[in-house]
């Protein structure tokens, strides 16, 4: 044991950086595996302190053993040893394989050493899920801007009338915030929707809320659309580019 915590005391950035690094994968995986690990980790580490409050003589249990042993012998010195297949017993006799104090000591410095990796764990887990949300939300913004183009190009298109080209490039862009893992269906309202676009660009201009208005007139008024209302989906659309695009060399 002591070894084992020279050896990690010497690599605890190492160590942590390697687990939290795995923190961070299974946080963004949403593995529920992990709290299994956890559950049995803190039963072994229960396991060791319950042992220690057992040992006679341990820090935690500073009752010495020398007490024991001289009980025994007035009592009687054919008294049989505790069996460690019964409840009561397994626990002493496991705590009878180890020296005490130096058990008590290594314990301790364990307990020490795995706090401080503990803590760089976390530590490098935080970072490498601000990283990683970072890095998610970067190819969000590349792809976003690439559907922005193609759906100025859709707005663009004489072919059809004014209606079904706003209807067409706004629901481009709903697809496209589907296909990166928005929660988007038929029965969410022009808000919700406009929220959806929001969130996964990140997007803070009032581009995509004037977009949103123009496509519900478009899908569910009867009044008529014209060239104007195409006109201003496209305005809107090189809004929205421009702020990706100003975003994006922000971040970089």
């Amino acid at each position: 044991m002591v070894a084992v915590i020279i050896i990690i005391g010497l690599n605890y950035r190492d160590i942590g950086a390697a687990i939290g690094l795995r923190m961070a994968q299974q946080r963004r995986m949403r593995k529920r595996g992990s709290r299994y690990k956890i559950v049995v980790q803190m039963f072994f580490w229960g396991l060791a302190l319950v042992l220690l409050m057992e040992t006679k003589g341990s820090i935690f249990n500073p009752t010495q053993a020398a007490n024991s042993t001289v009980a025994k012998s007035i009592v009687g010195g054919d008294a049989t040893p505790p069996n460690p297949f019964q409840i009561g017993g397994f626990l002493p006799a496991l705590s009878s394989l180890v020296q005490n104090t130096w058990f008590s000591l290594a314990f301790v410095g364990l307990l020490v050493v795995g706090g401080v990796v503990v803590i760089q764990s976390f530590r490098v887990a935080l970072k490498e899920t601000h990283d990683l949300k970072l890095q998610q939300l970067q190819g969000n913004q590349e792809q976003g801007l690439q559907a922005v183009h193609e759906a100025i190009k859709l707005v663009e298109d004489l072919a059809s009338d004014p209606r079904s080209r706003i209807i067409a490039c706004y629901q481009h862009l709903i697809e496209t915030v589907s296909r990166l893992g928005a929660p988007v269906s038929s029965d969410l309202t022009a808000r919700e929707l406009d929220r959806a676009v929001r969130s996964t660009f990140a997007l803070k201009g009032p581009a995509t809320t004037n977009l949103t208005q123009i496509f519900e007139e478009a899908r569910y008024s009867l009044h008529e659309i014209g060239d104007s209302d195409a006109d201003k989906a496209h305005e809107y659309l090189e809004s929205v580019a421009e702020e990706l695009k100003i975003q994006l060399r922000t971040e970089n």
